[in-house]
């Protein structure tokens, strides 16, 4: 569908972006930060939420030069076919390999806590039904999650209230940051990748009128979630402690297969959690695929679309398959932290500089 004739409101930017994170929050993270300190756990989630918030005006403002295009045509016109390459494959490459780690993620988490039995190629097939709900456009993902927030939403605010249950609050101490030992770590770098979700306003941004305010959805989307973040990556510390909650390869789940009240309908809160997540993870990469799809015919125009949708689909589940180990999946979260910055930083201030020299000399004599 031509943007321009399909507007998507401020509300529908939060939606997506509460779709996001609640597609990236629950897996790595938790394990990332409490791998990365001893101390001060809350003072990784804000330098990173912060630094996202940063990063989330620099697409707006570069969205904002040319209205109503993707950020994928405005590094073609900014730097032509040749020079655009090195911003669009390094955003390609950002993307298509966030969609493969997310489909194997999702089937990891799924065999190691519920389906201790179920082949992970059958699991892994989760990334078909986010294919088929890209191939239908934005819009066909903005009403899917309009529908699934209604659940995943007040589900996932329920489970961060029971996460309360059994915690004990001298457990996180210390509270404030002595040595700032996290800058040494690596795990500190990698728990970035959860603040880069505004990069998919790459595509999303040729859907509104007003590109330079889509900064405020995501920090109001941020602001929103961070709660739900806090809980997951501090309940389990709050509850078993940081030594043994570092031993925990899903500190968050085992939190929840922890909670226990005699007046709780549902006993097993874990197949909630699982349940809710993969409402989260099937928008997420929906609108993952989408964006993939969307920059390689910004590449190559005469690439059918609907093929497109298949082919990454594909693509993405054969490549997920082939990953060795869950060790390898978190070592290629830290592996990717260059490329993430430079998606998140480089490319958008690149492109900001480059039209403020251009405009500087139109305006010479």
């Amino acid at each position: 569908m031509n943007p321009s004739k399909l507007q998507i409101s401020f509300s529908e930017y939060f939606v997506l972006q509460i779709m996001i994170f609640g597609g990236t929050s629950f897996f790595l993270y938790p394990y990332f930060i409490i791998q990365a300190t001893h101390e001060s756990y809350w003072m990784i989630i804000v330098i990173w939420m912060l630094l996202g918030m940063l990063g989330a005006w620099l697409y707006s403002c570069m969205l904002a030069l040319e209205p109503g295009k993707d950020a994928f045509t405005i590094c073609k016109h900014q730097f032509g076919m040749v020079g655009s390459l090195l911003f669009i494959v390094p955003l390609l490459w950002f993307v298509g390999s966030s969609i493969v780690l997310m489909i194997r993620v999702h089937g990891e988490m799924i065999s190691m806590t519920m389906l201790h039995t179920t082949p992970q190629w059958f699991l892994s097939g989760v990334v078909f039904v986010s294919a088929f709900l890209a191939s239908g456009g934005l819009i066909s993902i903005v009403r899917t999650a309009g529908v699934f927030i209604i659940v995943s939403i007040p589900l996932s605010i329920a489970l961060t209230l029971l996460g309360l249950s059994d915690i004990q609050i001298q457990l996180g101490k210390p509270w404030l940051p002595n040595n700032g030992d996290f800058l040494q770590q690596a795990s500190f770098y990698g728990s970035s990748y959860v603040w880069t979700g505004f990069i998919y306003f790459a595509v999303t941004g040729a859907y509104t009128n007003k590109p330079k305010q889509l900064w405020k959805s995501y920090g109001i989307a941020t602001v929103f979630f961070f709660p739900i973040i806090f809980g997951a990556v501090y309940f389990p510390i709050l509850t078993f402690g940081p030594e043994l909650t570092r031993s925990l390869t899903f500190p968050y789940i085992t939190k929840m297969d922890s909670i226990s009240h005699y007046w709780l309908v549902i006993e097993n809160l874990t197949a909630v959690f699982v349940s809710v997540s993969m409402l989260y993870v099937i928008l997420a990469m929906a609108l993952m695929i989408h964006c993939f799809v969307v920059g390689i015919r910004t590449l190559f125009p005469k690439f059918k679309e609907n093929l497109l949708y298949i082919v990454t689909g594909v693509l993405t589940y054969g490549l997920a398959l082939i990953i060795p180990s869950w060790n390898w999946i978190e070592q290629a979260v830290i592996w990717a932290t260059p490329l993430r910055l430079y998606v998140v930083f480089v490319i958008p201030a690149a492109i900001l500089i480059k039209y403020r020299i251009q405009k500087g000399k139109k305006h010479q004599p």
